[in-house]
């Protein structure tokens, strides 16, 4: 049986539990934004899981492939295993099993996919990338252990993709959505910000939930690749500027990042990107 998360026990110096382009229209989220499940169970975050290795406590993502070539439709595979054997039970986050972020290494490109699991323990899912480049290919996801617990973590390899560098990169505002915050975060201390998502002409907007939650937000540190996986806190709140939602933060060091934040405006999924120095 799988049970959602409701409390998680995160220790890897920093808060992840807060990506497609604007405008993809998604299925409704259930109508709680907790999710469908209310059983608490304890998960530990694997201390250095942070998304910038392939190995960390005993788990191995192993055998990433993604599209051979830019602009043409494949797929994205890979395993997680651990003792060498692959990796079955997991627990939801976030109403998903995994979550997976391929990313560019310059940052300028980004999506956020949820691939299925084959039945020797595989996963893939379809990819189709705009642009060539090195990948970094990041999955997320907490696997159940024999004491009925949990173990967060995150792992990351890289992969090449063939095709032309340039790309269309998105900003802050798709043409519909815009996502500004509120303050620049300071590192190394737990704290709630501010993301105010607003239409062109700055007023609140049809906030709804995706995965379970009212925004999705992921920041990448540019000088390690290191991944923080925020959590929104609470509902939003209408405002003269837009509409807000505090999320919690703890940038584990000084440094550039990217955030990537995705919300749910009037039925379709948006994706804005926040260059950050903090």
């Amino acid at each position: 049986m799988r049970v959602g998360i409701a409390a998680v026990v995160l220790t890897l110096g920093l808060a992840i539990t807060l990506i497609a382009c604007g405008g993809e229209p998604e299925a409704a989220d259930p109508t709680s934004p907790s999710g469908s499940a209310n059983v608490a169970t304890v998960v530990t975050a694997i201390k250095g899981a942070d998304g910038t290795s392939a190995t960390a406590g005993g788990y191995t993502l192993g055998d990433v492939s993604l599209p051979a070539e830019a602009g043409t439709p494949g797929k994205v595979s890979f395993t997680i295993t651990k003792g060498g054997e692959p990796v079955t039970d997991y627990i939801e986050e976030q109403t998903k099993d995994l979550h997976l972020y391929v990313v560019r290494d310059d940052l300028e490109v980004f999506r956020h996919l949820h691939p299925t699991q084959g039945e020797a323990g595989e996963w893939s899912g379809d990819l189709t990338l705009p642009a060539g480049g090195t990948y970094r290919v990041v999955v997320e996801f907490a696997a159940r252990t024999p004491d009925d617990k949990g173990e967060q973590a995150m792992l990351g390899a890289t992969a090449k993709v063939a095709g032309a560098a340039e790309v269309d990169v998105p900003g802050s505002d798709d043409g519909t959505v815009i996502a500004a915050l509120e303050e620049t975060p300071k590192p190394g201390i737990d704290q709630e910000i501010g993301v105010l998502i607003s239409d062109p002409a700055g007023k609140p907007v049809n906030l709804g939930t995706y995965l379970g939650v009212y925004a999705h937000v992921t920041a990448f540190s540019r000088e390690t690749g290191e991944v923080i996986h925020l959590h929104p806190l609470g509902g939003p709140e209408n405002g003269e500027d837009g509409t807000r939602l505090g999320i919690h933060v703890k940038p584990p060091k000084a440094g550039d990042y990217v955030f990537f934040v995705q919300v749910r405006v009037d039925g379709m999924i948006h994706t804005l990107r926040l260059p950050v120095t903090v």
